[in-house]
């Protein structure tokens, strides 16, 4: 199967190389195709963006040269893509419309924010004091700031924060008083997370905006289980860091370019537009479209010009919230159950989106070097995908005889290990998983206390197993999970390096043969895939005597690149 790796590699360097041009650094080459250098640099930046399945099986000079000739062969087919004047087909073109109006507005704010964030040592020990504090809170929901103040002012005057809750709050669990709730400190939007994580225990922070709507949160416990040494965690805690100081800093720049725009919400009419909003339906069974009675939602007349938000000596109204939910997909519609703040959301992506390409016109970001270069690069993509798909892809045919041959001089490769389903429980402490251990055994759903227990980052996915798992994938759950016997067996909480783990067997998949005919559509694409890397490498052949090709292999051993990285499969 090795031929499946290397030309899967030719079509993703094209997008590793997109971004892999060092910045005013002047660099070794380690080869030369055509007028085009790969320098030691691009090289390197490669080798660490690349997949680890991707990588060369040989260590060494030998498996660097592989991966050089791989990405020597990209350069070849990207020449010959030029030759060919893919840059003008329909496919590349198109393309890169889409590309340009995905990428741009992200562009324009990285470019925006990317002078403005330096993390030091400080910033890390900093972090580090928080890192992995888990908090129980129990939260006030609320759909206004004025709502909000007005609970806010309550609890400040000393009234009882359940009591609060069951008057102000807008959330399912507001006439109980709320429901305590797990925060893992790294897991929340900074701004929010400064707040929650300087409150001490038994008090609870000022409205905090979200968007659910403005959030009072009262703090009831703060647990830090033992932690990994400063210097083991360093690394995470910088990526993590680095990620939370981005998005303050692209925080800034949206309210900025709000501010420009004089954009103002009117939050006493998004209340209108909730009451028009359907029952929501199960994310899992979308309504036939074609199928849907325009308009979708019914409004009085009176209502219909009723502003939600201006900017611009412009405004989005009632009817026009109206048109756009019409043309808006099912996912991505407002849902009663995040009540104003899915609404708010769904407006601020409309209108930002129109604000930024105002602001990428006025600041020329298609100009700035980087972009440039990133724009060169995936058009080349496109062109050498093009290229692929019309000379190599389109000319194969598999035939059943060959599927069939495949398959019975390859029978082991059918040969499936037990599988397993977990549904997990990740919480942030042993006492919090020993709480939840005790309500599973005392017959309360799992899902409901999975729900309640778990860290915010586990998805409802995730804490419900939707995936299956072999013995040998996950080292820190293998030995407990593959020891439960039977389907529903409850481990007792254990510890892993997210948090404290309960796991229920969810379901058991014997060792099993796949059959011809269960394989066949994956069979037919590994023998696709072995004759177009046939059907490739004849035309690189014949390519590469074409164009004069030049190795500097002293340079290629300057590589610095590390053994690589684990090729499992976690299961996280």
């Amino acid at each position: 199967m090795r031929g499946s790796r290397s030309i899967l590699a030719v079509a993703l360097l094209g997008s590793v190389l997109a971004f892999s041009c060092s910045k005013n650094r002047e660099d070794l080459p380690v080869a030369k195709v055509g007028d085009r250098v790969i320098t030691l640099s691009i090289f390197e930046k490669t080798y660490f963006a690349v997949d680890p399945k991707f990588l060369p099986e040989d260590k060494g000079v030998e498996g660097l040269k592989e991966l050089l000739n791989t990405m020597i062969n990209k350069d070849v087919m990207a020449i010959k893509a030029d030759e060919l004047g893919y840059d003008k087909d329909p496919y590349v073109v198109q393309g890169m419309e889409a590309f340009k109006k995905m990428s741009l507005p992200a562009a324009y704010l990285k470019i925006r924010v990317r002078d403005k964030i330096k993390i030091t040592d400080a910033d890390i020990k900093k972090a580090y004091e928080k890192y992995q504090t888990n908090l129980q809170i129990k939260e006030i929901i609320t759909d206004s700031r004025a709502q909000a103040d007005e609970a806010y002012e309550l609890l400040k005057q000393g009234s009882d924060f359940e009591n609060v809750c069951q008057q102000y709050s807008k959330n399912l669990d507001a006439t109980s008083g709320g429901q305590v709730v797990n925060a893992l400190w790294g897991t929340f939007e900074p701004e929010f997370q400064d707040v929650l994580f300087a409150t001490p225990v038994g008090g609870f922070t000022p409205p905090l905006e979200t968007r659910f709507g403005w959030i009072i949160a009262k703090v009831l416990e703060s647990n830090q289980p033992k932690r990994r040494p400063y210097e083991d965690a360093k690394p995470d805690l910088e990526k993590l860091v680095q990620r939370l100081e981005e998005i303050r800093q692209t925080n800034r720049v949206t309210d900025d370019v709000r501010k420009r725009h004089n954009f103002q919400w009117y939050e006493e009419n998004i209340g209108i537009v909730y009451d028009a909003l359907p029952l929501d339906r199960p994310l899992t069974s979308p309504p036939d479209r074609k199928a849907e009675i325009y308009p979708l939602l019914q409004f009085d007349a009176r209502d219909l010009d009723k502003p939600l938000i201006s900017y611009d000596n412009k405004s989005i109204t009632t009817k026009d919230f109206s048109d756009l939910y019409d043309k808006a997909s099912f996912f991505t519609r407002p849902r009663r159950e995040f009540r104003y703040g899915d609404i708010r959301k769904f407006l601020m992506d409309i209108v930002m989106n129109e604000l930024i390409v105002i602001e990428i016109k006025q600041s020329r970001v298609e100009e700035d070097p980087q972009v440039v270069v990133a724009f060169d690069k995936k058009r080349e993509q496109f062109m050498v995908d093009k290229l692929y798909q019309d000379l190599v892809d389109r000319q194969t045919e598999v035939m059943p005889e060959e599927t069939a041959e495949y398959y019975n001089n390859n029978r082991e490769m059918f040969r499936r290990p037990e599988e397993r389903r977990f549904a997990m429980i990740l919480a942030g402490s042993l006492e919090a998983a020993t709480e939840a251990h005790k309500k599973i055994k005392s017959g309360e759903p799992f899902d409901t206390v999975s729900a309640a227990y778990s860290i915010p980052d586990i998805t409802r996915e995730e804490r419900m197993g939707s995936r299956s798992v072999v013995n040998g994938q996950n080292a820190e759950l293998d030995q407990i999970g593959f020891a439960l016997q039977k389907v529903g067996d409850l481990s007792e909480p254990f510890e892993t390096s997210r948090g404290w783990m309960v796991l229920k067997l969810v379901e058991r998949r014997p060792e099993r043969i796949i059959e011809l005919e269960d394989a066949m559509d994956d069979i037919r694409n590994v023998v696709r895939t072995l004759k177009n890397e046939q059907r490739l490498n004849s035309l690189l052949e014949k390519w590469r005597s074409e164009i004069k090709i030049e190795i500097y292999e002293e340079n290629l051993k300057k590589a610095n690149v590390q053994e690589r990285p684990d090729k499992g499969v976690r299961f996280s």
